[in-house]
């Protein structure tokens, strides 16, 4: 099977969330703690990449969990980090808001093909509503990624306030479809939009639709009524773990309870991106050419093989934290931190080494 591998794809993980602030939840002492779960694998390759890298690239703070057809095979956690601890975790919202979408898809509420002005007239009267809700989720809605007024941002608005100023004052940069721009502001847009399909605040349609049937009980957006839908989620290992066993898993969850349908999370997991150029990215747009396709909804998708055919997808976070899903070997894994000030480039390296250390380890 020929690999074509897209791993430079997940260094485009960054939405800079300048509104969100630390909350950490769990231990901060110093003392570094190791759990291991017996197994047939050999991941002893892990602990030294991690025992090198953790106290200089993540600030000494880390927990590492792996799972295998969804049983831990894999935990270790560095600076107190226990997998409740809790955290900001900023771009790794948007595979979470994918869920939430794609679950309103599910109930016939909106589909990606609808347009913005369908459910939010004043885009029309701004000359911005045939955007699609798919070109939203993926960053080619021709927005840039963020709004000098900072409006995804300010937890001063309400989600609806933010999005019409969105619609008023914020001027597209392309044509929608033309362009990847990477950030926050389309996804605020698509945040509104849900709520105004199904009648509900996001916060609570992200408690019905994923964290209540997950069991996520240590996951939310705050208490802002303006959430980060882009970036301003705070989980734990625990929690986000559980929502990438049920992608695994093709949206049944973990106890038997259908999430997400099957084609809900192939269509999440489908290319969106096509032709579009490649306008943002913290990454060298250099490493990004030839590579279509590379963002599906709320996800990269860093791994295929010939054909397209998605092997690993994933969603890490300005302050360093890095979710994957292989779904060649049946992996789920989440490499947990919270480094405020580019926490993406001092991790990246080290979360890349681990994903490519489990690929070799689990056959």
């Amino acid at each position: 099977m020929k690999i074509r591998v897209r791993s430079i794809i997940i260094l485009s993980l960054v939405l800079l969330y300048a509104a969100c602030k630390k909350n950490n939840l769990g231990p901060t002492s110093s003392t570094t703690t190791t759990t291991t779960t017996t197994t047939s694998y050999d991941f002893s390759a892990i602990d030294k990449v991690l025992n090198d890298s953790v106290p200089v690239k993540f600030g000494g703070n880390c927990y590492a969990l792996i799972c295998v057809n969804g049983q831990p095979v894999y935990s270790k956690g560095y600076g107190g980090y226990t997998a409740d601890t809790r955290e900001l975790i900023a771009s790794c919202s948007k595979w979470l808001s994918a869920g939430v979408l794609m679950s309103l898809v599910d109930e016939g509420k909106l589909k990606l093909s609808d347009t913005v002005g369908a459910y939010l007239p004043i885009f029309t009267k701004y000359h911005k509503g045939n955007i699609t809700i798919a070109q939203l989720f993926s960053h080619t809605s021709g927005f840039p990624g963020q709004s000098a007024q900072n409006y995804e941002g300010n937890p001063l608005l309400t989600l609806e306030r933010a999005t019409d100023s969105i619609a008023q004052n914020v001027p597209l940069i392309a044509t929608p479809g033309t362009q990847f721009y990477y950030g926050g502001v389309s996804m605020q847009v698509a945040g509104r939009i849900c709520e105004v399909a199904s009648g509900e605040s996001w916060a609570t349609l992200f408690s019905d639709k994923i964290a209540t049937p997950l069991g996520m009980t240590n996951t939310d957006y705050g208490l802002t009524l303006n959430p980060g839908i882009a970036g301003g989620a705070r989980s734990t290992p625990n929690d986000y773990i559980k929502f990438l066993n049920m992608i695994m898993n093709e949206g049944v969850a973990s106890n038997g309870t259908r999430v997400l349908s099957q084609n809900a999370v192939t269509m999440m997991e489908q290319g969106q991106t096509g032709n579009a150029k490649v306008a943002y990215s913290p990454y060298p747009l250099a490493l990004l050419q030839n590579n279509a396709d590379f963002y599906g909804i709320g996800n990269w998708r860093d791994l295929t093989t010939t054909g397209d055919v998605l092997v690993e997808d994933s969603s890490p976070g300005a302050f360093g934290s890095h979710p994957w899903v292989d779904r060649s070997r049946k992996v789920t894994g989440f490499i947990f931190t919270y480094v405020p000030v580019q926490g993406y480039i001092s991790t990246i390296w080290t979360c890349l080494n681990v994903r490519s250390i489990v690929r070799t380890a689990v056959q």
